[in-house]
């Protein structure tokens, strides 16, 4: 279950469990009158370490303390950047930090049920500690009271879980572990795939839509090489109306299959798996954005359509426009060469 990382610290020795959780969270496109925010995908891994020293008769049997991790990894540009919770049970003094910094996630990540589906995973860890472990008092932030709309969903959250707080004070009262309840996001609608799970489907899913994409494209071009067509050669096409509409243009190359992503393994550094975790992500964005450019090709195709049965209704409508100046033109030419004849013969 354990494996030794190699990391010391002082005379204690750090165990990381090799079944790490992994997920895929998807947090939605949201639209409001205002501002669009974007779907945004991270990958969430949830792992846990024992730190083990000398036996004493404060530690018989050398377990020094227990952690529970939840690394999230965000996609930020180019970059991917990481945001850690950690919850930590000491086993001797028989009381569990659940959150060993102040638990704030980012600006944009707020208001969407991530907050309450971290905080669900560590109290399910936390359940399985002794039911008398005492959970030390969390401290909360006044700069969240800056916000009143955050400050609701802040306090709803805590209280949620069973932590009460004294008037005006900002930190919490003491309860136990089997006190901590399981908080319930509200209307949420986040998407948690397990990671490997998620990564089959996201393969599969980038692979369809690719080849979508290149036969709409495909529509596309035929639909315009007809309608220009048309604009030029009338009469071709109402000669030839029973031969029906130009073929369309196959598409034989069509993109290639994502790459084969490797997933986060036992014994990887922090910068593979910061790596691995991009992989992913990206792949995530690049569904959405593939997703996003099928609507929109298939709005421009719902338009080519409509150009191309006014053009078949009214084949020659476009040549008064397209020859207006040249009719004009001759006609006007017509007419003063007739004027002048008439004045010869009269």
């Amino acid at each position: 279950m354990f494996t030794v990382r190699e990391k010391y610290m002082t005379d204690c020795v750090t165990r990381t469990g090799d079944d790490k959780t992994m997920w895929l969270v998807t947090l939605p496109e949201i639209i409001t009158n205002n501002s669009t925010r974007q779907e945004e995908n991270l990958v969430v891994i949830l792992s846990r370490e024992e730190s083990w020293g000398p036996t004493s008769d404060h530690f018989p049997d050398g377990l020094y303390r227990v952690s529970c991790i939840m690394t999230l990894y965000l996609a930020d540009t180019e970059l991917t950047k990481t945001q850690t919770f950690t919850a930590i049970y000491w086993p001797q003094q028989k009381a569990l930090h659940l959150f060993t910094d102040e638990f704030r996630l980012e600006r944009r990540l707020q208001g969407l049920g991530l907050g309450s589906w971290i905080t669900q995973q560590f109290v399910l860890w936390a359940r399985g500690l002794p039911p008398a472990t005492l959970v030390l008092p969390i401290e909360i932030s006044r700069v969240d009271e800056e916000n009143e709309e955050n400050k609701i969903r802040r306090d709803r959250l805590w209280h949620a879980m069973g932590f009460r707080f004294p008037a005006g004070d900002t930190s919490s009262m003491p309860l136990r572990a089997d006190e901590l309840q399981l908080p319930r996001g509200r209307c949420s609608t986040l998407r948690v795939e397990p990671l490997v799970s998620a990564v089959r489907r996201l393969e599969d899913c980038y692979r369809g839509l690719q080849e979508k994409i290149a036969q709409l494209e495909g529509k596309k071009r035929s639909q315009k090489q007809l309608i220009t067509s048309l604009k030029n050669r009338p009469f071709y096409h109402l000669l030839h109306r029973k031969e029906g509409q130009l073929p369309d243009d196959k598409c034989d190359a069509l993109p290639l299959r994502a790459e084969k992503l490797s997933l986060p393994q036992s014994g990887d550094s922090d910068l593979e798996v910061a790596q691995r975790a991009t992989g992913v992500i990206r792949l995530a964005t690049l569904c959405a954005q593939s997703q996003k450019r099928i609507l929109e090709l298939e709005r421009e195709l719902a338009s080519q359509s409509e150009e191309l049965v006014d053009l078949q209704a009214h084949p020659f409508f476009n040549l008064r426009d397209k020859y207006r100046g040249q009719i004009l033109f001759w006609g006007w030419g017509m007419g003063f060469l007739c004027f002048i004849y008439w004045m010869l013969v009269s």
